[in-house]
């Protein structure tokens, strides 16, 4: 099915939404220059958004098969996907299976410590203050979503959690932490936004550390996730013709 891309409805730090002729459905645009939210710094490189893309599509197409409702339809381009048109919850939950970044600031914790058990945290979402971390008080009374909405987005990430975890440890990746956000479709709650590695830590499990350890080419994380999902799950895997 053909979509049309008409007016720009909205652009954040790694995407454009653009409106369809369908007012259910948008194009969600993934772009080259994206902020990533652990170091709170600009990766670019050509090429980040169809990697993202690609990525994000495998990862969505997962979650759905594993009874996990998200907003997600098909990949439609190397560089966009249709999704479902939904209202955003702007909290993220942060899911941390290892020690890394502000955790090890605020605590005082090393880094790459495996935790005994994944903390969730949760973050107010604004770029102006620096997507602060609250808890659920700060929600329920700031407005943010139910207490009913929030202990389902409790028990949707543990099981994300959990079916990353798995998939990635059959490809030598480990999970160190990931964020997630929600929205509403029809009064139902379900996974919005992105999961690529611009949203999490997903490190070479041989040595708990980026695959591009020096720094020098951000591709290479992007690079190497992609290949190995796409040997695993399938070249068209996620890609929907209808």
């Amino acid at each position: 099915m053909q979509y049309e891309k008409r007016e720009l409805i909205a652009e954040g730090k790694t995407k454009r939404v653009w409106a369809t002729q369908n007012d259910r459905l948008v194009i969600v645009e993934f772009k080259d220059d994206a902020l990533n939210y652990h170091g709170k710094k600009h990766v670019f490189f050509h090429g980040k958004g169809a990697l993202s893309n690609q990525i994000n599509a495998y990862l969505q197409k997962l979650l759905e098969e594993n009874g996990i409702l998200t907003h997600f339809k098909c990949k439609y381009s190397d560089t966009e996907s249709v999704m479902h048109l939904a209202e955003m919850i702007p909290v993220e939950v942060v899911v941390r299976n290892y020690t890394a970044g502000t955790m090890c600031q605020r605590l005082g914790l090393p880094e790459r410590m495996r935790l005994k058990a994944p903390v969730l945290e949760f973050c107010y979402k604004s770029d102006e203050l620096g997507d602060p971390v609250i808890n659920e008080y700060h929600a329920y009374a700031m407005g943010l979503c139910t207490r009913e909405e929030l202990a389902n987005m409790c028990y949707t990430v543990s099981r994300i959690n959990k079916v990353l975890v798995d998939t990635m440890k059959k490809i030598g990746i480990v999970v160190a932490d990931f964020k997630v956000e929600f929205g509403r479709i029809n009064g139902r709650l379900v996974v919005a936004d992105e999961l690529t590695p611009t949203v999490s830590r997903m490190w070479n499990a041989e040595t708990l550390s980026k695959f591009d350890t020096d720094g020098t080419n951000p591709a290479l994380d992007y690079e190497i996730v992609l290949q190995r999902l796409t040997d695993l799950l399938g070249k068209d895997y996620g890609t929907v013709k209808s």
